[in-house]
């Protein structure tokens, strides 16, 4: 199959409806248990693509030449088959761009080309419906390993080509670039990537965007315009805390709820994520968000939603309590509500109680050396003794 066919084969397959979940966060590595666990809540919501992405799965990323064992494999199929019969499909990743050499391209059938077609067969066969080519959160070094190539944007596009040409296999691409903050003019590489990119990709295969910034506070298209609609897969990072993993966020989700092509990287954490899928559908309805989140949460949890609201300032929708009122709440939280769910924000909690009191005055210096980094225990005038 020609890489214009593929390209036609992909537009059929890709009809404006990618709606699901990413597992493409930092720190977190989901069991099968717990990835069947979330496919049955998409199925319940009606969501469709599961997109396998996790950055500690060596294999996909760091060793990506390494192939995957048998007892992986038979993992992943089981995983693909269940997907399947709830309607489901699986997009699997694999993220060669720390360390891809572009002059194996001129040598197909050897080199690092050969292995990554290897293994997106392998993908394939064990049941991905998609596979996804990852270039993200890569270093702009790219004339160290730059072949023949003199343009970024064109080599990840031409391996994209090449490689759904060579498993003949619908593909997605994420780019190196995939949020407009990334542009930037201390990497000059950045400036035409996009242009070059989507100039020489095949036709109508999808690009996968976060929006404005990494964590967009608006998602869509990039802001140079150079990715159409028609081809654009939003990888929502709203939910995401593996940049700040002592942080929570479980308010309203303030995107179009089930709008096309908008998938959801969240946290890793299986009972929060499945909480925050049932979100997505509900979007910025306060009432009903509260609502939902009082089925799983007690009611101390909504004197201090301000702190779990969103990353960008929004608390504006819930009133700031006394402090006194947050951190009776929060004890509650820590010591009188058991659940799974509890379990997985133990460490948010106890980390705002700790904000909140030295906020306050409250902590005693010793405390705040124990409990606090040795760095910002320094920046605090309190460095430990």
């Amino acid at each position: 199959m020609t890489n214009n066919n593929i390209a036609e084969s992909l537009c059929g397959n890709f009809s404006g409806n990618f709606y699901g979940y990413i597992e493409g966060y930092y720190g977190q590595l989901l069991s099968w248990s717990a990835r069947h666990e979330l496919l049955a809540v998409m199925a319940e919501l009606g969501m469709n693509s599961y997109f396998y992405a996790p950055k500690d799965d060596a294999a996909h990323r760091f060793d990506w030449r390494q192939s995957y064992d048998a007892d992986w494999r038979r993992g992943f199929a089981d995983f693909t088959a269940a997907a399947a019969r709830n309607g489901i499909q699986i997009i699997a990743g694999i993220a060669p761009g720390l360390d891809f050499n572009f002059a194996s391209l001129d040598q197909p059938r050897a080199g690092d080309f050969a292995c990554l077609v290897d293994k997106a067969r392998q993908l394939s066969a064990d049941g991905a419906s998609h596979v996804s080519l990852l270039m993200d959160d890569i270093a702009a070094d790219f004339t160290g390993r730059a072949g023949s190539f003199q343009s970024e944007g064109t080599a990840h596009a031409t391996l994209a080509n090449q490689l759904a040409d060579a498993i003949d296999w619908p593909l997605i691409m994420v780019p190196r670039i995939y949020a407009d903050s990334l542009i930037s003019e201390d990497d000059p590489q950045s400036l035409p990537y996009l242009a070059d990119l989507t100039a020489a990709l095949a036709p109508h295969m999808p690009i996968v965007y976060c929006g404005n910034d990494i964590v967009a506070q608006q998602t869509g298209a990039d802001m140079s315009g150079y990715i159409a609609e028609n081809r654009l897969i939003i990888w929502d990072n709203f939910y995401a805390n593996d940049y700040c993993p002592r942080r929570l966020f479980v308010g309203p989700w303030r995107r179009p709820s089930g709008g096309p092509n908008v998938m959801l990287n969240p946290t890793g954490l299986v009972e929060t994520d499945k909480l925050l899928l049932q979100l997505m559908p509900i979007g910025d309805d306060a009432e009903s968000w509260r609502d939902f989140l009082a089925r799983y949460v007690p009611e101390e949890f909504f004197w201090v939603a301000c702190y779990f609201d969103a990353p960008y300032g929004f608390a504006a929708k819930f009133p700031t309590p006394p402090t006194k009122l947050a951190i009776d709440a929060i004890d509650h939280l820590l010591w009188r509500w058991k659940s799974p769910l509890q379990r997985e924000w133990y460490p948010a909690l106890m980390g705002l109680k700790q904000d909140l009191l030295m906020a306050d005055g409250q902590m005693a210096n010793a405390r705040i050396a124990k409990t606090q980094s040795a760095p910002l225990a320094a920046l605090l005038g309190k460095p430990p003794r």
